[in-house]
């Protein structure tokens, strides 16, 4: 009978044996560096590089900046593959497009942006540097990826600190009159 249960007994004494700092669900900041974050584990502490900051651009219309807060306030922790879902609700609810979108696979987000709805694609080629209310358009897996930039990171259907690891396609805005 004890047979059954040492795997558990074994989990649990493993548990206890862990310092106290590695079973934290928060994170550590290094001495006086901004740039990176110390995450706790059992050998020590993992650094991580932190994202850049968001910036804001003057020119991007007001609209997909509403966009960005609602894909934001929409998003969940996790992904659910429909992320082009979520991303046309927001521009539609912030009222930066006037129609929902009709193109069904994310990599032709950016097309239909620019042909419909007087989107422009920006020269930018790192996601890191979009400018938030942004709309990134990524190529990779079966219907690519799409996902706007927040102040925080980026939103589609779920929200990150960090972008798509997809190759970008590109990065698309509305520029207010």
């Amino acid at each position: 009978m004890h047979r059954r249960f040492l795997p558990l007994l074994l989990a649990i004494a493993a548990f206890i044996a862990l310092p106290k700092a590695a079973s934290a669900q928060f994170f550590y900041s290094t001495f006086g560096s901004s740039n990176f974050d110390a995450f706790p584990s059992a050998g020590g502490y993992i650094y991580t590089p932190r994202p850049p900051k968001a910036r804001h651009d003057h020119r991007i219309d007001p609209h997909l900046l509403a966009a960005a807060r609602i894909a934001d306030r929409n998003a969940f922790p996790h992904s659910t593959a429909r992320c082009w879902r979520y991303v046309k609700q927001a521009l539609l609810q912030a009222g930066a497009v006037n129609a929902y979108p009709g193109t069904n696979y994310a990599f032709e987000a950016g097309q239909e942006l620019i042909s419909h709805y007087g989107f422009v694609r920006l020269s930018i080629h790192d996601p890191y540097n979009a400018p938030v209310g942004s709309v990134l358009v990524y190529r990779g897996g079966s219907a690519g990826h799409v996902e706007i930039r927040t102040e925080h990171g980026f939103a589609s259907d779920y929200r990150s600190s960090w972008c798509c690891r997809y190759h970008l396609i590109g990065v698309y805005a509305k520029l207010g009159a």
